[in-house]
C-alpha cells in the first residue's frame, strides 16, 4: 500500500514510498526512454546498484494479473519493485503496491 507518486508528461518525479528499501530505489527524476505496449517507458536519471530503474506499462498479453505499470530494472523482467494495476496512458500517482510480491 506504499505509493510512489508519478506525474505524467515527458518526465516524472517520483516521491514518497513508505518502504525504505524500495523508496531509495524508486525515488528520483525520470525521463522518457523508450516505448512498450503503446506507452512511454521512463528511466531514472541515476542508476541504483548498477541497475537502471524503469517505469513501464505491460498489457494483458500474459493475463490480467500482469497488466499495469511496473517499476523494475528491465522491461518485462522478473525483478520488480512496485506494481500498479491502472491501465492509464501515464503512470498513476497513487495506488502502487510495494513490494509487489
Amino acid at each position: 500500500q506504499q505509493q510512489p507518486q508519478a506525474a505524467g508528461g515527458s518526465g516524472l518525479s517520483v516521491q514518497g514510498c513508505q518502504n525504505a528499501t524500495v523508496g531509495n530505489i524508486v525515488r528520483g527524476t525520470y525521463s522518457q526512454y523508450s516505448e512498450n505496449h503503446q506507452r512511454a517507458v521512463y528511466r531514472r536519471s541515476e542508476q541504483v546498484n548498477g541497475l537502471d530503474v524503469l517505469v513501464y506499462y505491460w498489457d494483458d498479453r500474459d493475463g490480467p494479473n500482469f497488466c499495469g505499470w511496473w517499476f523494475g530494472p528491465k522491461v518485462g523482467g522478473d525483478q520488480v519493485w512496485a506494481y500498479n494495476s491502472e491501465r492509464s496512458m501515464t503512470p498513476p500517482s497513487a495506488g502502487w503496491r510495494v513490494p509487489y510480491d
